[in-house]
């Protein structure tokens, strides 16, 4: 595999993208002020604003690998400790809920290796992609 990193970082774009999308399409049909059934404003706040830091996290992974790969691993852990704590107070949607923790799973076992074989742009050769 010539460049694992960008393999890597695309399968977490590709996520993100779907998981930007899910929080779009509930903007859409309810507006940015819902408070998604009655949950706690905390809750419906960072609901909300994954819609904005997914997207975010998709365009850094392509353009700013390294600063991609944290925001990635941060939006995943704080998302499913925010997502057990909600359905600890509420209920789980299990199957989501399931999805994220093995996304996240594989973020963390994949991230080092994200990491390590980014090529930093200092090494890259003039008008060579950043990605």
């Amino acid at each position: 595999m010539k460049n694992p990193s960008l393999v890597i970082r695309l399968v977490y774009a590709v996520c993100l993208a779907g998981a930007a999308w899910n929080h779009a399409r509930i903007l859409f049909d309810h507006g940015l002020w819902w408070n998604y059934g009655g949950v706690h404003p905390f809750y419906a706040t960072f609901w909300t604003s994954l819609t904005f830091f997914d997207s975010l996290a998709v365009l850094l992974l392509l353009a700013r690998p390294r600063a991609g790969l944290v925001l990635t691993v941060l939006i995943i852990v704080t998302d499913v400790l925010v997502n057990a704590t909600a359905g600890l107070a509420y209920r789980f949607d299990m199957p989501s809920f399931a999805a994220q923790a093995g996304f996240m799973v594989f973020v963390l076992a994949t991230v080092r290796r994200a990491w390590n074989t980014c090529e930093p742009a200092a090494h890259r050769a003039p008008g060579q992609p950043r990605f």
